[in-house]
Order: structure tokens, then sequence, then C-alpha cells
């Protein structure tokens, strides 16, 4: 668990995948460099991979309950991602065991709509999707909602995120849960969705301050402590890739001045941690160091 003044944040896991460090197109001297750190936990020597972990966060703060990224979810049809494909884990059984039921929930908030971060928003029951937290209002950036409707004339469409918007977003409207909101919007006192385009056009964080402390939800952001020390490294798949490493830095700066934890949505155990200023650059110390 993690605390932020009067705020508690539980982790759920749904799976963990690896992937080649070269995929980030790091240089390899920013790589050697850092080696001591990262490893082992960011990168294994051994193979020259580092994990990718899919996971949703549970916040309560100020008598709200908040779902920040859902994940895959079971029985998606997702060929073009053999890991994500008909997945069948007891995610719904790790949520409990945080203390909270799905029913309990107040606030489901998705930084963007890609497979891995709406997928729990419904589960299938006799025959169609149904939203799994049925007392909970859906926060959907309305900028991001319009990049992904398949309804909208020009719709850029992507392979790995075909059918999602259908099973893990349409449902949600359709069922009168979702509010679709502006690009910055007050959830509450102490949470704060703001812009963090670049991964999709309408991908966002969500900001907490409680009792004097910060955190940061900076979904993907970041995927891995490299794009904190070079913001121009970066995996394949966003919208726009300049636009993104502009957001990095302008997050890493906002996250340093506020000396607020960053919790980006794939890092592994410690999961987050603090950004420091370097200069013109950042550094990441991870919790717990």
């Amino acid at each position: 668990m993690i605390r932020i003044g009067e705020a508690e944040i539980r982790r759920v896991e749904e799976l963990q995948v690896r992937r080649p460090v070269a995929g980030l197109q790091a240089p390899p001297a920013l790589v050697a460099a850092n080696i001591g750190w990262l490893a082992p936990d960011f990168i294994d020597p051994a193979d020259d991979s580092f994990a990718l972990v899919f996971q949703t966060w549970v916040l309560r703060t100020a008598g709200l309950t908040v779902v920040v990224d859902p994940c895959t979810g079971n029985g998606r049809n997702l060929p073009v991602l053999p890991f994500f494909h008909q997945l069948d884990t007891p995610f719904l059984e790790r949520f409990e065991a945080t203390g909270v039921r799905p029913d309990q929930v107040d606030v489901v908030f998705c930084t963007h709509l890609h497979c891995d971060h709406c997928g729990w928003n419904t589960q299938m029951r006799d025959g169609r999707w149904v939203p799994t937290f049925p007392n909970a209002r859906y926060l959907f950036v309305r900028r991001e909602v319009e990049r992904w409707d398949p309804a909208r004339a020009g719709h850029n469409a992507v392979d790995y995120n075909v059918g999602v918007f259908e099973a893990s977003v349409a449902p949600i409207i359709d069922a009168g849960l979702a509010d679709l909101v502006e690009n910055r919007h007050v959830v509450s006192p102490q949470l704060t969705i703001e812009p963090a385009w670049g991964h999709t056009n309408g991908h966002s964080a969500l900001h907490l301050v409680s009792g004097g402390e910060a955190l940061w939800f900076t979904g993907d952001v970041f995927h891995h402590p490299l794009e904190i020390l070079d913001t121009s490294v970066h995996l394949d798949g966003g919208d726009d890739p300049a636009q993104a490493a502009l957001t990095r830095n302008r997050l890493l700066g906002a996250i340093a001045d506020e000396e607020a934890i960053m919790l980006p949505a794939h890092f592994p155990a410690p999961h987050g941690g603090r950004v420091v200023r370097k200069g013109e650059a950042f550094g990441f110390i991870p919790l717990g160091s």
C-alpha cells in the first residue's frame, strides 16, 4: 500500500510480460551508464529485457473509492497481442483482496482507451458486455473517446485496439454510467484530471493532493525509467511520439517541483518513485530507495 496524506493506494496485478530493452530505442551509452541501479528491477542484464506489469490502482481518498486503469479483462479477442488474447485471470478475486468490492467503487478513470487500460470496465455476462463497477461513474476524457469511437468520420484504427471501444467503452455509455469530461476536470478537491497527450491524442493523467503530499498517476506517459532520463526514448505504438516527448518533459518538471510521487501504469516493483532535476534533465529515485 502507498499512503499519500490521508489517501491510500493499493495495486491489483493482471499479468506481466517481458520486452527487449532494444524496443525502447535508448542510446546504449545511457543504458550502460545507469545499469547499476536499473538492474535487476528495471532491466535484466541476463537477456537485456524489462518487465511490463499490467496493473490497476485502487485509490481511497476523502470518502471516494477510485479505480485507475482497469487493465485488459478476460475473454477479449485480441489476437494481435497474444499475451492479452482470451485472458482468463483471477483479476476480480485479486481486486476484492484489496478490501473493495466492485459494487463499492465510486469512480473509474482510464488514462486512455488502449485495450490494457479499459478492459475491466466491463465483463461478459449472459453473452453481453456489462459494467464491472455498476455503481461507479466512469470518467472518459471526451477527446479520448472521440479518438477511438469507430463511428466517427476519419477514425484512425490500429490493429491492437480493434473492438475495444465496442466491448469496453460503448456499453458504459449505453448504460448511462459515463461522464465525458473536458481536458482538465476536477473530480474532487483532492483529484484532478490533467492533459498528458501524445501516447494517445487524449491521454490524461490523474493528480492527487492530500495532506500536503502529491502523487501523479501517469498512465503510459512513461513505460520505463529510461524515458525519465531521456524523454526522447519511447516504445512504439503511440499516436504522436513527438508530443509524447514534450508531455514527458512537462510532467517531469511538475512532478519534480511538487516533490510528488509518480505511479506509471506499467513499472515493476517498486512501481513508482520520485523525480529530481539534474540540470536540464531529470533523475528517478525508486520508492524505498
